[in-house]
């Protein structure tokens, strides 16, 4: 089996629209492994009413919710279905175009050494009308340079990345953030230690809704606190560059000393979006996690403008 689409499900809204463009792929080598989370939606007779006929097609519910309380322990546990060489871990409200896995599988063979596979996608609203389109990168990124343009607003989501499974097993599976925020770019940094593939055709299409988790603002505060890992967890993890020539002096300068800068931005970006008792929870957590005081005046001064 050359791919595996794992799709841990808890919403109905979008399920059918998701599967069908994932059995709507030219390329014909893998399975869809659809693990429902406990839903009280009906998903298991919105799959079974679902022509699956030649495409390796597995059903599995969990005894009992789990992404309500740890949302990577769920993807993790998807994981463990798959048996594909390469995996993506697909999303019940977001959807591929035909050419997605037909694309990828010249890629790998193109890029054999490369754990980490990404599709440009484009962004869309609940309406599938386009909000924002990917920037173009070239094929091939380096560590370094993939982990520069993840920093300097490369668009980002899950779905968009495929995964060599047994690599991302022996790292131990996704990253762990709380709701998984920021999750998935941890991962995509840890999987491009030999780079990052990039399709140069928009390939996938994430959906900006009021029930996606990347949209939600009702827990800020634990976005605050994802943000606040993520942040330490690239300073202990993205590899050292040595200032040896023009380019590595500048990765130098835009990745390892921006990221202070980088959590200010992300922060202040993420707090923005709150109410005024949203916001001043979050300044709450911010100074229990030990913030400086001016950093502190800084964030509240630039959410509150």
């Amino acid at each position: 089996m050359k791919f595996s689409f794992i799709m841990p499900v808890w919403k109905g809204k979008y399920l059918r629209e998701a599967i069908q463009s994932i059995l709507n792929q030219t390329y014909h080598d893998f399975e869809l492994v659809i693990v429902d989370d406990c839903s009280p939606e009906p998903i298991q007779s919105i799959v079974e009413s679902m022509s699956t006929k030649n495409i390796h097609c597995r059903y599995y519910r969990n005894s009992e919710n789990i992404g309500g309380h740890d949302l990577i322990a769920q993807w993790n546990h998807c994981l463990e279905y798959a048996q594909g060489e390469y995996i993506i871990l697909a999303t019940d409200d977001d959807f591929y175009e035909p050419l997605f896995l037909s694309t990828f599988n010249q890629l790998t063979y193109k890029y054999p050494q490369v754990d980490l596979f990404r599709s440009r996608l484009l962004q869309v609203n609940a309406d599938n009308q386009i909000l924002n389109i990917d920037s173009c990168y070239k094929e091939y990124l380096s560590q370094e340079e993939f982990t520069y343009h993840m920093l300097h607003d490369m668009k980002g989501g899950i779905p968009q990345y495929i995964f060599k499974r047994k690599t991302l097993q022996a790292h131990g599976g996704f990253v762990n953030f709380p709701k998984a925020w920021a999750s998935d770019d941890a991962t995509a940094i840890m999987m491009a230690e030999h780079g990052c593939v990039n399709s140069q055709e928009h390939l996938v299409r994430f959906r900006w809704s009021d029930i996606n988790i990347s949209s939600n603002t009702s827990d800020l505060t634990e976005k605050v606190k994802a943000r606040i890992l993520y942040n330490q967890w690239l300073k202990d993890n993205i590899p050292p560059i040595n200032p040896k020539s023009e380019w590595t002096d500048f990765y130098q300068k835009n990745i390892r000393s921006y990221l202070d800068l980088y959590n200010k931005i992300t922060l202040v970006s993420t707090i923005k979006t709150g109410s005024l008792q949203q916001k001043i929870k979050c300044y709450h957590v911010l100074y229990q996690k030990g913030i400086n005081t001016y950093e502190l005046l800084s964030i509240i001064y630039h959410t509150l403008i």
